[in-house]
Formats: C-alpha cells, sequence, structure tokens
C-alpha cells in the first residue's frame, strides 16, 4: 500500500513539473499584462471604428487571460506574448456588448530593461455561437 502511495505521489509531481503547473508568475508577466491591457482600449476603439463605421460608446471589462514569455534575450531584455478580452459596448443606453479578444507582444531593450514597448497584434470579434 505504502509503494503505491510513493508512486502515485511520484506520478503527481512528474505531471506537475512536465505540465508547469508550479511556475510562478513573474514581475515581467505583471508587466507584460498591464502594458497590454493599456494599449487594448485604443486600439479596439480605433479597430472598431474601421469596421463598423463608428465609434463604440465605451470598451470595459479589458482583462489578459494568459501571458507566454518568449525567449530569453541577451543582457536583461525579456518578451511575452499576452491575450486577452475586453467587451465593447456599442451605445450609451443599453447593456448589449460585444466580446472582442485581443493579441498583444510585449518586449523590453537590452539597453534599457525598466522601458517596456506593446503592440497589439490580433483585434477579433468574437463569434456569438462560442461559449
Amino acid at each position: 500500500m505504502r509503494s503505491r502511495t510513493v508512486a502515485a505521489t511520484a506520478v503527481v509531481v512528474l505531471l506537475v513539473a512536465l505540465t508547469g503547473c508550479t511556475r510562478q508568475q513573474t514581475a515581467f508577466d505583471g508587466v507584460a499584462r498591464a502594458a497590454c491591457e493599456t494599449k487594448a482600449g485604443p486600439a479596439i476603439v480605433a479597430w472598431w471604428r474601421d469596421e463598423y463605421g463608428m465609434t463604440p460608446w465605451k470598451v470595459v471589462d479589458t482583462h489578459s487571460t494568459g501571458v507566454e514569455q518568449g525567449a530569453g534575450g541577451s543582457s536583461g531584455a525579456a518578451s511575452a506574448s499576452v491575450t486577452g478580452e475586453s467587451s465593447v459596448q456599442r451605445e450609451e443606453r443599453g447593456t448589449a456588448s460585444e466580446t472582442i479578444e485581443w493579441s498583444c507582444s510585449v518586449q523590453t531593450s537590452a539597453d534599457d530593461p525598466s522601458t517596456v514597448s506593446a503592440t497589439i497584434q490580433e483585434i477579433t470579434l468574437r463569434s456569438r455561437d462560442r461559449s
């Protein structure tokens, strides 16, 4: 019985290690999320205007849904890809909103790692039949 418990524990530890479930959020993850969430609102307004010929009433509930670290750069440079969602209210009155999905790339410079550059890569309207 004890050997089964030890074997089961070893399997769980191995699975956690392989899937990265123990990975702690780094400080750069938080910076990357914040930089992209800040850029998302204005980018969505511009995209919406281009797509629909009108400006939405407001962009609300912008949040990131994932961060993937990029390859480590030289001497302190870092990069990441961030995905997220926002809701767009078309009109001032009413509560109807559309969900927008976005992706963003973030990088720091090797010359100045404290300077973060974020660029929205893609913006799409989530299809209504998806849950």
